[in-house]
């Protein structure tokens, strides 16, 4: 039965009301469309339309409405003849040409007084005589006796008093509540108009109540009941205990990181941080300590707890002294001190040397333990009658003695005579070089070595070919130049005026030549791709154009969170295409579908205007993405099979959602060669207004937040108000999750062969969500690799759109 209007009838008169007026509420609160007498003032039902047929639905917990005599439980569709009845009341549902008529019937209500019926048989007809007219002084004054039985009077209506109250009684229901743990601080109960304790139980009357429970250390809880016809009922209300307070110290007092739940939250002191009750695992790591790790029992009822770790240093103080002193310590090849010396040294084998002018120097091994702390035997140096003068070609080079480090060239070794010794020079970019040296008693000598440079060669062709190619801040020429460079990192740049300037650092490799082409933009081009990059739709929405390349999809094993349906498969998009940089909102997605709510009842502020649109499913956003390209009068990207909406194939130009992996080199990758862990970088937390997650805001909603995160928004926020990523796309973490085009499966493992532009399965049961939400706070959830998959709508799921691009 489709409709156009609706016309109800009632004992008000008529009433016409636009479809785009509904739904229309039932009940008997105040502001309901359709009043009815009962019990409580709320709506027990909605009457709505969907594609252009008439439904009714209940709310709340409502179970006193009938539909042709059987109680109404779900969603019906409403065809003409059917009676909906609510004690005694009755709306006959029928058309009136385009209108869905609404009749509303009330006279067998049992909540409507009915005028008395009178006993009108036998009753003759009575002549009513005129009275004469008497002049006021022929009146007399005439005192009337006081009635008599009075008393009788009041007896009588104290009676009807007593048995009105045994009647109330009599027909309450005794409740009784079971809060779990025992002991509330108070329980009450709103709803009805009368209510009478008794002992552990009370008295109400039919209909919807709300019991309002409170203890100190416990959420406070509203729950809604409804009171039937069962002479006794019991209602079970749980209580949820507060979370605690948890501050995190440390002693001595550093920089250190902690970690609880592996999750990290921060640097110590950190805190107060709030926990759910239960045990908790806590990690603290600080540089040149040892880690540190517990488990913790948080009580939760909003109790402070106070934890201060002990941390223990990971080095040992080690005590060298020598005769004569004023000897330098070299630790390896740095230079750490002068005798008398007390080094820190972190746990483990360390080779030190003990050096001074014309004294032998002393090698040895240390090998130290966390916080043991050792003094060295006094270190006795001896005379050393032979010296020998090291210079190298070029300068400063590293000098070594058998191995062990000296110094920088040039430096005078004393050495012992008649001792054969290997002495080492190395530099970087030049060849390593060595001699055997045994030198007299008595003797001095010098030994210069020419280091040969290790050079490659490089060549680099600039374009245009006027553009001057610098290495290391020098000019060395234009155009196309080939250079035989040291085997040490250089910079190079290529630079030309109205051009951006090219710039990489270089290594070259002895015996592997090596060719950098480099090609100048000029400024010109560089701002006329800025402003080519994007495409308007009709309705005003954004779309980044993304250029094809290579990546990986999936993450490795040793990624923390990581699922085992992030399978790495490499990837290859062969073709541009268009994906928004924003989530279709609200009153985007009204546009198409007028009647559509998002809050369904969760948070007022999912329905917002500028909102991503949210509680959707994969076939209604594809629905709109079909209604766009309608609009612009592009190819449709999805038709009917089966009842089914499959993608047209070759995809044509109209909108669809994105692939996943469209999704993945947008988003993750931002069509760049390395992928992001997290939408705002490499490791947890997330910074400061990085993004839409479950945090202290949304504390009521969602069962975990992410500790001493605080984004200001409980539940959606206005799509673009977080910073945007590389390509300009908002929201890719965080807000609400999206879906994809694909189907869901997991890939087989071991692939090598990139695949080439995938759509996913032909076939399945659930399609592929991508990204975080402001419902999830865990590490892997918030992971740009986090794959999931569904077939329904979500108070955190929303979409955005995508189209080809030539």
């Amino acid at each position: 039965m489709r409709f156009n209007q609706v016309l109800i009838r009632d004992t008000e008169g008529e009433r016409r009301l636009e479809i785009n007026q509904l739904p229309l509420r039932l009940g008997t609160a105040t502001d309901c469309e359709i009043r009815l007498p009962g019990p409580g003032n709320n709506a027990v039902a909605l009457i709505d339309e969907l594609d252009g047929q008439p439904f009714v639905q209940p709310t709340g917990r409502a179970a006193s409405l009938q539909i042709n005599g059987d109680t109404l439980t779900t969603s019906r569709r409403l065809d003409a003849g059917d009676e909906l009845a609510f004690f005694g009341s009755r709306i006959i549902v029928g058309s009136d040409g385009d209108a869905l008529l609404l009749q509303v019937r009330l006279e067998d209500s049992a909540y409507v007084t009915r005028p008395p019926e009178l006993d009108t048989t036998d009753v003759a007809e009575e002549t009513i005589a005129p009275t004469a007219f008497q002049r006021s002084s022929d009146v007399r004054t005439e005192t009337q006796a006081p009635a008599r039985f009075r008393w009788q009077t009041a007896v009588g209506v104290a009676i009807g008093v007593l048995l009105a109250i045994s009647w109330v009684l009599f027909t309450s229901k005794s409740i009784q509540f079971e809060v779990q743990p025992e002991s509330p601080d108070d329980v009450s109960v709103s709803g009805g108009w009368f209510r009478l304790p008794i002992g552990n139980r009370i008295l109400l009357r039919e209909g919807a109540h709300t019991a309002h429970v409170t203890r100190v250390g416990f959420y406070d809880v509203d729950q809604d009941f409804v009171v039937d016809d069962t002479p006794s009922q019991t209602i079970r209300i749980e209580m949820r205990k507060l979370p605690g307070e948890l501050t995190v110290t440390t002693l001595p007092v550093v920089d250190a990181i902690v970690t609880v739940d592996d999750t990290r939250v921060g640097q110590a002191p950190y805190g107060p941080l709030e926990l759910e009750p239960g045990t908790h695992s806590i990690s603290v790591s600080a540089d040149r300590f040892l880690p540190f790790s517990d488990r913790l029992e948080v009580p939760g009822l909003g109790i402070q707890q106070r934890y201060e770790v002990q941390l223990i240093p990971r080095w040992a103080n080690v005590d060298i002294e020598s005769e004569p002193s004023g000897a330098t310590v070299y630790q390896g090849e740095t230079r750490v001190g002068e005798t008398p010396l007390r080094l820190e040294l972190m746990e483990g084998s360390h080779t030190l040397s003990v050096v001074r002018d014309g004294y032998k120097a002393w090698d040895g091994t240390v090998v130290a333990a966390p916080n043991e702390h050792q003094a060295l035997p006094l270190i006795e140096l001896e005379p050393a009658n032979a010296q020998l003068l090291v210079n190298s070609i070029p300068r400063g080079a590293n000098v070594t003695v058998n191995g062990r480090y000296r110094g920088q060239s040039p430096i005078t070794l004393a050495l012992s005579p008649d001792v054969n010794y290997e002495i080492g020079l190395s530099k970087a970019g030049y060849g390593s070089a060595t001699r055997q040296v045994r030198l007299e008693s008595a003797a001095s000598e010098a030994l210069t070595v020419d280091m040969t440079a290790r050079v490659g060669k490089v060549t680099v062709s600039a374009l245009p070919a006027d553009a001057t190619v610098y290495v290391d801040g020098r000019s060395r020429g234009t155009g196309t130049i080939t250079l035989n460079l040291s085997s040490a990192p250089h910079r190079l740049e290529v630079r030309k005026d109205g051009y951006q300037t090219f710039a990489r650092t270089v290594t070259p490799r002895p015996g592997y030549p090596q060719t950098i082409q480099v090609r100048l933009l000029s400024d010109a081009e560089v701002a006329a791709r800025g402003t080519s990059n994007t495409a308007t739709t009709s309705q005003g929405q954004v779309l980044r154009r993304i250029e094809p390349g290579s990546f990986t999809m999936g993450a490795s094993r040793r990624e923390q969170g990581r699922r085992a349906n992030e399978v790495i498969v490499p990837i290859t998009i062969t073709k541009p295409f268009y994906i928004g940089t924003r989530e279709i909102t609200n009153r985007e997605f009204r546009k198409f579908r007028p009647n559509h709510v998002s809050d369904n009842g969760l948070h007022a502020s999912l329905a917002g205007d500028l909102n991503p649109v949210v509680n959707i499913t994969w076939e209604a956003a594809v629905e709109y993405c079909n209604w766009l390209s309608a609009e612009e009068g592009l190819p449709l990207a999805y038709e009917k099979k089966f009842e089914k909406w499959q993608p047209v194939e070759p995809v044509p130009d109209g909108y669809r959602l994105p692939t996943e992996a469209e999704w993945v080199w947008a988003i993750r990758y931002q069509a760049r060669s390395s992928a992001q862990t997290f939408p705002w970088g490499p490791r947890l937390p997330p910074r400061r207004d990085s993004g839409n997650y479950a945090d202290k805001s949304a504390r009521e909603l969602v069962p975990t937040i992410i500790p001493g995160y605080d984004d200001g928004f409980a539940s959606t926020a206005p799509v673009g108000t977080f910073p945007a990523n590389a390509l300009g796309i908002y929201d890719g973490g965080g807000n609400v999750a999206e879906w994809v085009q694909d189907y869901y499966s997991v890939p087989t493992p071991g692939q090598v062969n990139p695949v080439l532009d995938p759509t996913g399965p032909r076939r399945g049961s659930n399609r592929v969500i991508r990204g975080s939400s402001w419902r999830h706070a865990g590490v892997a959830e918030l992971r740009l690799s986090y794959r999931d998959f569904g077939n329904n709508g979500r108070p955190d799921l929303g979409f955005r759109i995508a189209r080809n691009a030539k």
